[in-house]
């Protein structure tokens, strides 16, 4: 029995120091286990550029003219003879109303206006003969005077029958509606059959696209410095200004513009007032109606700092980017951004020529780890990024 427990004894010591050996080997293990290896990021590093001050607007682009075509007298459509946004010509006929009452109105007027022209000879005649016989005595004053008020009466029926005559005339005249300009013809509005008149509204529209007008609003801080400038200056001003849009496709238009005209008013809704600029639109890639983006700059630059839109992200408390020290370690920076020029955005503060951030792997690293940053440039206009020395695709 002593032998027994002697044994179970021993085979307890056993294992107990088997236990203890295998957790130190296996903390050995543990201990001896390949650290991780720094997450790889793509980095820019900052450098500073000329660059022009400008200012971007939300604006709308407008016909330099419009006229509406609309009946002037009340007929039905009988003909259309043009094609819906088609170019026109100035005094092309786009369309022809019933002229049969207008025609019938004209030969009236013709027949009033001979008849009165005919009751005027007569008058006329008669009053040379009776001023005759009325200086030999053969008839009264009286009756010399009624002689007179026919042949005023006469003269003043030539009068209204002439007007009629000419009214007539316009009246058929307004049957052909034609094009008071050369432009685009826009949508037609009522069908041949349909009776139009003054009270009808617009039957279509010409419009002039070339050129074409884009507007827009500035505060009214920066109206008031415009105008304080004086006359001559804030033209001086307005020449020295490059002004080019942006479409909704993200194109920049291939034609420059020139500011043209500022409201003499302010909205007191808004705050704001109206300003116009002038682009040519010589193959009709505008037409009025498109919110583009327009972009206000200056001949003259100055040296700022740039950083690639794509490094920046944003919070509630503002921008900020990731950028690597000189350790190659991750750190949080809130920044201040001005206007866009391309791909970059202008630093206001916060950052400094040379700073590292990171525009690749941005989701991997947070502020304080380490990390293997690898160098890249990145096209200005485009954004894309390419190893150093490589060419721009």
């Amino acid at each position: 029995m002593q032998l027994l427990e002697m044994f179970y004894k021993e085979r307890l010591r056993a294992l107990g120091w088997s236990l203890v050996l295998s957790l130190l080997v296996g903390c050995s293990e543990s201990a001896e286990s390949p650290s991780p290896q720094p997450v790889a990021v793509s980095v820019v590093e900052l450098k500073t550029s000329e660059v022009r001050p400008s200012r971007e607007f939300v604006a709308r682009t407008s016909a330099s003219a419009r006229a509406d075509i609309t009946a002037r007298i009340e007929a039905e459509i009988r003909e259309v003879l043009f094609r819906e946004g088609a170019r026109v010509e100035q005094g092309q006929v786009l369309l022809r109303l019933e002229d049969t009452r207008a025609n019938a109105d004209l030969q009236q007027a013709e027949a009033e206006l001979a008849a009165a022209r005919a009751e005027l000879d007569s008058a006329r005649r008669n009053l040379d003969r009776g001023e005759d016989v009325a200086g030999k005595g053969f008839l009264s004053a009286a009756d010399l005077d009624k002689l007179k008020d026919r042949f005023s009466a006469a003269q003043s029926r030539l009068q209204t029958a002439e007007a009629a005559l000419q009214k007539a005339r316009t009246n058929l005249e307004y049957a052909e509606l034609k094009a008071p300009f050369n432009g685009w013809v826009g949508r037609l509005n009522y069908d041949v059959g349909a009776v139009v008149g003054p009270a009808t509204g617009p039957i279509t529209s010409v419009l002039v696209t070339d050129p074409m007008y884009v507007e827009f609003q500035v505060n009214e801080a920066e109206f008031i410095a415009f105008r304080r400038a004086g006359a001559e200056s804030a033209q001086a001003v307005a020449k020295s200004l490059d002004l080019s849009l942006t479409l909704s496709d993200g194109e920049v238009y291939a034609q420059p513009g020139t500011l043209d005209f500022a409201d003499v008013q302010t909205d007191a809704s808004t705050g704001t007032v109206a300003i116009r600029a002038v682009f040519p639109n010589p193959d009709a890639v505008l037409v009025p109606g498109l919110y583009v983006t327009l972009k206000v700059s200056g001949h003259t630059g100055e040296a700022r700092v740039l950083v690639p839109q794509v490094a920046i992200q944003e919070t509630i408390e503002g921008k900020f980017v990731l950028l690597v020290d000189d350790q190659n370690q991750v750190a949080q920076r809130f920044i201040k951004t001005g206007a866009r020029d391309g791909a970059l955005l202008v630093v206001e503060s916060g950052l400094e020529a040379g700073d590292q951030v990171i525009v690749e792997g941005l989701q991997k690293v947070r502020a304080g780890v380490a990390v293997n940053p690898v160098r890249k440039d990145i096209d200005p206009d485009t954004g894309v990024l390419s190893q150093p020395g490589e060419a721009q695709p």
